[in-house]
């Protein structure tokens, strides 16, 4: 009886394992860089959401220029924290929810919307995943907003112009 040639069984088993072990080590790498990335991703839309909110504040009345140049800054804003070289082939565009256009005023900020690649290509396949940063924050009333706010309040209380100087009071009652 001829007996069997098992030379090699061990190197072919080595080789498999040594190839599944590898890819699975990519493949939580990249799943790691894309935590990396998003994690950046977030940072960077929720800076632009801060510039966003407040940009308007004092230097851009809402009368004047709505959150048009408050948008611009928050573009800004969001380049800085995100440079192009941190995340390579970076397609996300920064979008704003403009509370002028949306019915929530709740949900005024800005998001952004990126692809990544899943994994390398060679465990996991080569789908890119559509990853998604928002950031909405409380939004407060500009002096602009304020002042036209207090001025319709006086005007109903007195009947007369914003160019009057007045006083309201509040007794608690």
């Amino acid at each position: 009886m001829k007996e069997k040639n098992n030379k090699g069984q061990s190197t072919i088993e080595f080789i498999l394992t040594f190839t599944a072990a590898v890819g699975f080590i990519f493949l939580f790498l990249k799943m790691a860089l894309n935590y990396t990335n998003g994690y950046m991703v977030h940072h960077a839309t929720f800076m632009a959401s801060r510039a966003y909110l407040v940009g308007d504040a004092e230097r851009y009345p809402r009368a004047e220029a709505g959150d048009a140049l408050a948008f611009e800054l928050a573009k800004a804003v969001f380049a800085k924290n995100l440079p192009a070289a941190l995340i390579p082939d970076f397609d996300g565009v920064l979008i704003e929810n403009n509370p002028d256009k949306i019915g929530i005023s709740v949900f005024v900020g800005v998001w952004v919307e990126f692809n990544q690649a899943f994994s390398l290509g060679f465990v996991g396949g080569k789908d890119k995943v559509a990853f998604r940063s928002e950031s909405f924050l409380g939004r407060e009333p500009t002096r602009a907003e304020s002042a036209e706010q207090v001025c319709k309040a006086i005007k109903t209380v007195t009947g007369g112009d914003c160019d009057v100087e007045a006083t309201l009071d509040d007794n608690g009652g």
